[in-house]
């Protein structure tokens, strides 16, 4: 990210620029003392404790800790919560801290980061132009890169006229003397003028993507920010239609100006095209259409369209799960979490994302032992999937089970045990805890998920996914007996990657990495062999006594 401004002077500026145009959502915060609050005052807790003791200080992966404290706290309280902005900006400290600490540039490059997302999420926060601020100092005294550092303050005097950073900026351009264009008038002349050319409030249509089956299609519509859409479906001649998409005070990105080409059988493609000003609309044009669902899901948000209908396609060969009589042949093994996402993270660091691919892994290696099973598995590496890509994965390659595997957390440090969960409302708060943490979504978020989930649901295999999750259950619990495992129970919450699934999805939440003891089992790969046999063991019993499969 350093080299990258080097390289291109004003780039910052012309960022910042942008994203003075949109629409502040601190204002929409919301203030309620829930999981957030606590973990925050513990995370400040932490980090006092940090500044107190000398010998904790010499250790940089306490340091380490300390901003990941607070980035969690950021990452899963999303941007309506109250506590977002302040635990981007002390992430943003204790990394600039770092790095003067401990000398190493790149902690300033991941302070300068933080300080940007909470300048572009929150850009009506009394924190923005602080952080702008502070990344001007980083500039300026920290990377040797004057030139970039003028360019923020000139963008603080222009953006926050009136805030209690523009005084300071404005000495701070003052010293320079007009050295690296940093004449103040001229820049403000120039700022006002680009920010008059550049004002545009409308969402950018940022990306596509399309998962594909005989009879099932996924696509999705990620846009740079929330907004409101409509659906409609044209018919054509036969069975050809025209399924489109109204994405309202929305804009299309230049590079989806061609159509997206699937030819499928049941999408011939994917177009869009700005119908007016304010309205994006992105039409699917279908060969086969039995059904449709749009949903949408935020952080970031997106449009999720699920078409299902029936293509003609040559008669294919048993497959070998079919042909012994076998009735589950296909498992999709989902480890939660991966690459930027690292999930829940115990006291001494270890990472849910690590711990869950270790057991899915072993789980899919002793399903492909036995020969009669074909295994699939979303990640096989540290690697970020979205959520909604997850089930589509399962979906497109016609799954017959998906097994979603997590580690859990809670505030209560004492909590401890195994649970699994099936898509269905969240009835009780340890439910509506455990789905926001796993969708990365606040409260607010999770229940206007609730709402949609009454017509989602309806084709959703429920029946059998409570069935498969009490036989994992039941094992998981019965089978690591000698760890003192509580048995937490079969529960029901509405956890994005289990939505739109065609097959008994369940998710798996394998101990409280949150527990000392538990995270200490996580750690013991006794225990993660121990975990993997049991999820095999009850996989093999719901297929002995499973429905038939659902290729």
């Amino acid at each position: 990210m350093i080299s990258f401004l080097k390289k291109y002077p004003l780039v910052l500026l012309a960022v910042l620029l942008l994203l003075y145009s949109a629409t502040g959502r601190a204002s929409g915060a919301t203030h309620f003392p829930d999981l957030a609050t606590k973990r925050y005052k513990q995370a400040a807790a932490y980090y006092h404790n940090l500044l107190v003791h000398p010998f904790r200080a010499e250790q940089r992966g306490n340091w380490q800790r300390a901003a990941e404290n607070f980035h969690r706290i950021s990452r899963e309280a999303g941007n309506r919560h109250s506590r977002t902005p302040d635990s981007l900006f002390m992430a943003a400290k204790i990394y600039r801290q770092m790095g003067e600490r401990f000398g190493r540039r790149a902690d300033f490059g991941r302070a300068v980061d933080f300080y940007q997302d909470l300048a572009r999420r929150f850009p009506d926060h009394h924190l923005a132009d602080d952080a702008l601020m502070a990344i001007g100092r980083i500039m300026l005294v920290n990377l040797d890169s004057p030139s970039e550092a003028v360019s923020v303050f000139a963008g603080i005097i222009t953006l926050f006229p009136d805030g209690d950073m523009q005084q300071v900026a404005a000495r701070l351009i003052k010293k320079f003397n007009g050295k690296y264009g940093a004449d103040q008038a001229v820049i403000q002349k120039k700022v006002q003028g680009k920010i008059q050319k550049k004002q545009d409030n409308r969402a950018v249509i940022h990306q596509i993507r399309h998962w594909s089956t005989r009879d099932y299609t996924r696509v999705v519509i990620e846009t740079s920010k929330p907004v409101k859409f409509a659906e409609n479906v044209l018919s054509g001649n036969g069975s050809d239609g025209r399924l489109y998409i109204n994405l309202f005070s929305c804009r299309i990105d230049k590079k989806f100006k061609d159509p997206i080409i699937i030819r499928d059988g049941l999408l011939k493609q994917v177009r869009s095209a700005q119908f007016s000003r304010q309205t994006a609309r992105v039409v699917l044009d279908t060969v086969s259409l039995a059904s449709h669902k749009v949903f949408s899901l935020t952080d970031p948000f997106r449009v999720v369209i699920d078409l299902t209908g029936v293509r003609k396609e040559p008669a294919r060969l048993p497959t070998l799960s079919e042909q012994l009589g076998l009735e589950v042949g296909r498992v999709v093994i989902d480890p939660g979490h991966g690459g930027k996402d690292p999930g829940a993270i115990g006291f001494s660091g270890l990472k849910e994302k690590d711990v869950v691919l270790k057991v899915a892994k072993k789980v899919a290696a002793r399903l492909a032992a036995r020969g009669e099973y074909e295994i699939i598995m979303t990640r096989d590496r540290d690697k970020f999937i979205p959520l909604e890509e997850r089930t589509a994965i399962a979906n497109s390659r016609r799954a017959d089970l998906f097994v979603s595997i997590h580690a859990n957390s809670a505030p209560n440090r004492k909590a401890h045990g195994v649970e699994t969960y099936f898509l269905s409302l969240a009835s009780s708060k340890d439910e509506m805890r455990a789905a926001a943490r796993e969708n990365a979504s606040s409260s607010g978020q999770l229940s206007d998920l609730q709402a949609i989930l009454q017509d989602l649901m309806q084709n959703s295999k429920i029946e059998e996914s409570s069935r498969l999750a009490g036989m994992v259950q039941e094992q998981l619990y019965k089978g690591l007996q000698k760890y003192h495992v509580a048995d937490l129970g079969v529960k029901k919450a509405p956890f994005v990657v289990l939505i739109g699934a065609r097959m008994p999805a369940i998710l798996a939440e394998i101990g409280f990495i949150s527990n000392a003891q538990e995270e200490k089992n996580l750690r013991s790969d006794r225990y993660l062999d121990a975990v993997a046999e049991q999820i095999v063991t009850g996989i093999m019993r719901y297929s002995r006594q499973g429905p038939a499969v659902t290729r």
